[in-house]
């Protein structure tokens, strides 16, 4: 008979600067960073170790137009009266938050 055992995940472990997956993880932030920039959007945070740049919500039209061809994915989140919104553009999470409406709650 087979058991089911509900364990938590392992977490991943940290990233080494030694890691041979490193410095292409680090080259595609840097580079997605930059076009991002050059763009004409306005960064507000870089978060490395989660795999994530942070936008303004002005700014989701310009992301849309230039990277358009390259997001791969979408998803949102809702906690505490705001949206945690993400796209996936070459394996990066590109976020903004949004404020919920009161009708929305």
């Amino acid at each position: 008979m087979t058991h089911l055992s509900l364990v938590p995940a392992r977490p991943k472990p940290r990233l080494s600067l030694l890691a041979p997956e490193f410095q292409p993880l680090l080259s595609t932030f840097n580079d997605l960073t930059r076009d991002i920039r050059n763009a004409g959007v306005a960064i507000q945070g870089l978060r490395f170790l989660d795999n994530r740049i942070v936008v303004s919500i002005d700014d989701i039209d310009v992301i849309a137009r230039r990277f358009a061809h390259e997001i791969r994915s979408q998803s949102s989140k809702t906690q505490d009266g705001e949206t945690r919104h993400s796209v996936k553009i070459r394996g990066i999470y590109v976020t903004w938050f949004s404020l919920v409406k009161e009708q929305d709650r």
